[in-house]
């Protein structure tokens, strides 16, 4: 029965220390956002003049999601995503996902926070900066890379 109960604690403990490793493995250097925790830090008209027509006022959805109208009635929309706290981690746990894979999915964009990508097929612009991960999301508000890359440049200057 020792021999049993010896053997759960060696299990347990060599599991404690898989996961700490792991943990090691997965832990940035990356600066804790202190700031506030708006998601619309832009303006409509700041937006506006990245996009080329007007935007109506960002409508914050919680503190991790700001909803940019435009276009046509409104009809559009551009959602800005935060992740304010552990963006490091989920940057570089989303862009080790195609090493895992093999293939190079993300396309690096040079000059905007500490680090900024364009997801696979264009359907997304994922920047970094510090410890918060900002996700503009291209699909559905149908922006050019372009565009997103103006909008991210300006929010990384505000972070």
């Amino acid at each position: 029965m020792l021999l049993v109960a010896g053997g759960c604690f060696y299990v347990a403990y060599r599991v404690k220390q898989k996961a700490h490793e792991i943990s090691l493995e997965m832990k940035t250097d990356a600066t804790p956002y202190t700031g506030r925790t708006d998601p619309c830090l832009l303006s409509s008209s700041e937006v506006g003049a990245f996009l080329s027509e007007p935007v109506e006022a960002g409508e914050s959805r919680g503190n991790t999601t700001c909803e940019y109208r435009y276009g046509s009635g409104g009809n559009r929309r551009l959602d800005v995503e935060f992740t304010w706290k552990g963006g490091a981690m989920a940057m570089k746990f989303a862009h080790g996902m195609q090493h895992i894979a093999g293939v190079e999915t993300f396309t690096s964009v040079a000059g905007i926070g500490d680090e900024a990508y364009l997801a696979p097929g264009g359907s997304a612009l994922i920047m970094r900066k510090g410890d918060v991960m900002v996700n503009i999301n291209l699909q559905t508000s149908g922006l050019s890379a372009d565009a997103a890359e103006k909008i991210a440049a300006k929010i990384a200057d505000r972070l």
